[in-house]
């Protein structure tokens, strides 16, 4: 099987499971978030030519280099999305990327803040912001740990006053060191999920998405209503 083939086969098969495992939840917006870090730019072209348009990548650089090629080719209806940590440093480099259209890895107040003054930099016309939280207590993780905090970050998100950027939602990853897996990574989930609702009983907020669910665990985050999956291996891993 060629390199086309089989990417095409992993797409229809991703698909395929999204549609069992989601169907009782009636979800018709799942976003599938491509990871192509650790790919060559030909499978971002072949995935692209077989249909898919959101790919993630977690290095600035790397994001770079791939979205300004993909442009060279005219490839210019490209959501790319930043998934990695982010320093402050590298801010605006990562807003002035063409096709730049989601960050889901805002994990600090201050973070925060430095990307809600550079919206000048900003390339495109509108930006999603998902805030990161860590709802796995592990101390190597980034991100919001507690709802006092993630709700001091909110209350500057909207103070700002810029329309470019606006509050997508929230992101979080499952346990890491686990000897039950599966409930582990759906008690992360559903933390997450409990967060939101406190965001919405608290500040009226109803439509903010979840990003939950990689290669490893994306079929409990689609069970537990995600809207996005960041997925990368089960895609792109060698034969």
């Amino acid at each position: 099987m060629n390199r086309r083939d089989l990417l095409n086969f992993r797409f229809k098969n991703l698909k395929k499971k999204i549609v069992q495992i989601n169907s009782p939840h009636k979800k018709s917006d799942l976003t599938v978030v491509a990871v192509t870090k650790y790919s060559p730019i030909e499978d971002i072209e072949i995935s692209y030519d077989i249909g898919h348009r959101h790919f993630g990548e977690n290095r600035v650089l790397d994001l770079q280099e791939k979205a300004e090629h993909m442009l060279d080719l005219g490839f210019d209806d490209i959501s790319w999305h930043f998934i990695g940590n982010l320093q402050s440093k590298k801010v605006n480099r990562l807003l002035k990327i063409p096709g730049l259209g989601f960050i889901h890895s805002i994990d600090s107040l201050s973070l925060l803040e430095t990307i809600l003054k550079k919206s000048d930099q900003f390339r495109g016309e509108r930006l999603g912001l998902f805030l990161q939280v860590n709802t796995s207590d592990e101390a190597e993780k980034q991100g919001f740990d507690s709802y006092d905090k993630l709700a001091g970050a909110v209350n500057l998100f909207l103070e700002a006053t810029d329309s470019k950027f606006y509050f997508a939602g929230l992101m979080t990853m499952g346990k890491l060191r686990t000897d039950n897996f599966e409930k582990d990574a759906r008690h992360c989930f559903q933390k997450l999920k409990e967060h939101r609702s406190h965001l919405s009983d608290d500040f009226g907020l109803n439509k903010l998405a979840l990003s939950m669910g990689m290669s490893s665990d994306f079929e409990i985050a689609i069970d537990e209503s995600t809207d996005f999956i960041r997925v990368g291996s089960s895609l792109y891993a060698e034969e």
